[in-house]
This record gives structure tokens, C-alpha cells and sequence, in this order.
């Protein structure tokens, strides 16, 4: 067939599936305009194209198979929103970077960020205090687990101890941590001085 003939809905869903080009320039006419103002709704003019063009360019590479033309038009959809999302993702990690070395470079910030951090230390350490003062079994295991960041089953093997041990030490050594820390038990989360507090 050549590039200016019809197909009729099953003849060009199996054309695009083999990745026949003529037919997949005719499925881009059928469903561009679709895609294209649903990533305008996102994104400016350029990036909508390019968003677009990259969606085509990705079936065309790995081809798949249709039931129908809106099942096409759904599917080249899907995969435009994911993109926009995607990118607005990176956007907003990036401009959350730039505001954060924006705001570390600021030299009005340095006595804050200094305190802040003069404080993150001393908190450290009167963590560290009185992890030393647990019991030995939930003291291995509060540090594997909040210092070292292992998953209980990873504890269970290094310690040869059952799952349920785990869990009832690590509750034991948050409670008594709670106790020993007082109000300044508050601050770890808040701070995040650990990973999984």
C-alpha cells in the first residue's frame, strides 16, 4: 500500500503492530492533534511537540499490537501523560536543588545553617549516648537497623534471631530512647538525623 491510500481500522492496527512506517505516518495523523493538546495542557508549545514526537518514536521502535484506534489513541496518551509527568518531576527536583543552593550559599543563612547544624551534632550524640545504654540485643539491632539501614529480614540473618525479635527489640530500644531523650525525642524526626525514624 502506499502512503496515500486508506486502511480500514484492523489493516492499519496490524500494519502499525509490524511496524510498517507508511501505516504508522497514518495512525500519527489520526491521533497527533489528541496528543498534542493534551500535553499543552501540562507543558509550553515546544515541549508538548517534543514530548509528542518522543511517544511516537517509542512505539515506532517497539511496535505493539491494537484492539482499536481509540485503544491506540489511549494507550499513546497514557504514555504522553506519563512523560509530562516525568519531566515536570525533574523541573520541580531541579528548581528544589537550585532553591537549596540558592539558600546554602546565602551567606545571611551561615550562622543558621551552622546553628542547625551545631545542634543536629549534639542531638547525634545524645542519641548515641543512650543508645549505648540499651541492652545489647536491641542495641545490635537498633543500630543495624537505624544506623546501618538493613530491613529486618537482613537483621534476622545476621543475628540469627526470629522476625518477631527483631521487631519487639527495636520496639524495646525506641521506647526506651523515647524515655532517656525526653522532649528532645521530638526533634529526631523533625531534624532527620535517622533514616526510618
Amino acid at each position: 500500500m502506499s502512503a496515500g491510500d486508506t486502511y480500514n481500522e484492523k489493516e492499519l492496527l496490524l500494519l502499525v503492530a509490524a511496524g510498517d512506517k507508511p501505516a504508522f505516518s497514518h495512525a500519527y495523523k489520526l491521533t497527533y492533534q489528541r496528543l498534542y493538546y493534551f500535553a499543552r495542557r501540562f507543558v509550553d508549545e515546544e515541549t508538548a511537540r517534543d514530548i509528542v514526537a518522543e511517544t511516537y518514536a517509542r512505539l515506532l521502535k517497539q511496535p505493539r499490537t491494537f484492539d482499536t484506534i481509540p485503544h491506540m489513541a489511549a494507550y499513546l496518551t497514557s504514555m504522553t501523560r506519563n512523560a509530562c509527568i516525568d519531566l515536570l518531576r525533574r523541573e520541580n527536583r531541579d528548581k528544589t536543588l537550585q532553591e537549596e543552593l540558592h539558600y546554602l550559599s546565602d551567606p545571611a543563612w551561615e550562622p543558621a545553617i551552622r546553628e542547625q547544624d551545631e545542634v543536629r551534632i549534639a542531638l547525634y550524640k545524645l542519641v548515641l549516648d543512650e543508645i549505648e545504654k540499651l541492652p545489647p540485643l536491641a542495641r545490635s539491632i537498633f543500630k543495624l537497623s537505624y544506623l546501618e539501614g538493613k530491613s529486618n529480614a537482613e537483621i534476622c540473618d545476621i543475628l540469627r534471631i526470629k522476625d518477631k525479635t527483631v521487631r519487639n527489640k527495636k520496639a524495646e530500644a525506641m521506647k526506651a530512647l523515647r524515655i532517656g531523650l525526653g522532649r528532645f525525642y521530638l526533634l529526631l524526626g523533625i531534624l532527620k538525623i535517622f533514616p526510618g525514624f
